[in-house]
């Protein structure tokens, strides 16, 4: 398995030999979630910057949904995950991570990622896991779904992506349809400030209350998550996260790459240092999710 050093390093050359060829990053400006808006992920490019932005730090989040995941598990040597919004999967990379963490690499794992989009860079797989990609709206997809077979339904900041209406038909299939296991999980990663996370745990509530309905119980609140108490820098707590040093400087330093700014060593508008000279998120304060287990009631 790829390392997150040699990923984020290879996303990074491709992007910089985009810019090499003296292009204008107005478009990158979008990248800004400000208001609710989304960002354009069919474009490559857009792809790039938001993996070098987000990826390092959904790797570790994800990581620590899956050992919890595991941590409640009976058996570890086989493990069946639906990722819904899965974009490049990095939420497979953290389910092996956890998994050789926990010393439980020759564990067999069943992916299928759901996505809208057909996103580059995705994590290759292991030689003996099972990957399906579903290209397609999660909702079409739950609601064409005759039963649910998978340990972990896995939302990697995605909820939030969902309207109203697709997240009612998705929880109408988890309420109404056959569900396999006796014991399984929902995983949500959750935004971080206050109004969009209650937003999200509406969602959580809706559907924990529609697979109650199909026979099943847990004992999480909907509004309990998981954080970090602390602002510890991610490498701190797993050695293995090493951030690229020289993606570092130019993602931080963005700005400055722009085809006009190299020109005019000044930027062509006064918003262009404010959203191209973000850093990638290092840290752990940002990290908010659910791991909520189902068991089906006797």
């Amino acid at each position: 398995m790829i390392n997150i050093t040699q990923y984020l390093q290879d996303i990074y050359e491709d992007l910089q030999r985009y810019i090499d060829n003296d292009v204008c990053l107005c478009k990158f400006k979008e990248l800004n979630f400000e208001a609710g808006a989304l960002p354009d992920y069919e474009d490559i490019n857009i792809q790039q910057l938001y993996l070098l932005r987000y990826a390092f730090a959904y790797a570790f989040e994800y990581s620590r949904m899956y050992l919890d995941v595991l941590s409640q598990m009976d058996d570890v040597n086989n493990i069946s995950v639906t990722s819904v919004g899965c974009g490049s999967m990095i939420d497979y990379w953290s389910l092996v991570h956890a998994l050789e963490m926990r010393r439980k690499i020759g564990c067999s794992i069943r992916y299928v990622g759901i996505d809208k989009i057909d996103w580059n860079y995705k994590i290759p797989k292991r030689q003996n896991d099972e990957v399906h990609y579903l290209i397609g709206n999660a909702a079409d997809i739950f609601t064409n779904n005759s039963q649910f077979i998978s340990d972990v339904y896995f939302f990697p900041k995605s909820i939030s992506e969902f309207s109203d209406c697709e997240l009612n038909a998705m929880a109408n299939s988890f309420s109404s349809k056959k569900i396999q296991k006796n014991r399984f999980f929902v995983c949500i990663s959750l935004r971080e400030d206050q109004g969009s996370m209650d937003r999200d745990m509406q969602k959580t509530k809706c559907i924990i209350e529609a697979i109650g309905k199909n026979g099943f119980k847990t004992k999480w609140p909907y509004t309990q998550y998981t954080y970090f108490n602390c602002d510890n820098g991610i490498v701190s707590l797993d050695d293995d996260f090493q951030y690229p040093s020289v993606a570092l400087e130019f993602v931080k330093n963005l700005y400055m790459e722009c085809a006009n700014y190299k020109i005019q060593e000044k930027n062509c508008q006064s918003d262009c240092q404010k959203y191209l000279s973000r850093w990638p998120v290092l840290r752990v304060k940002h990290i908010r999710y659910q791991v909520i287990m189902f068991e089906r009631v006797d």
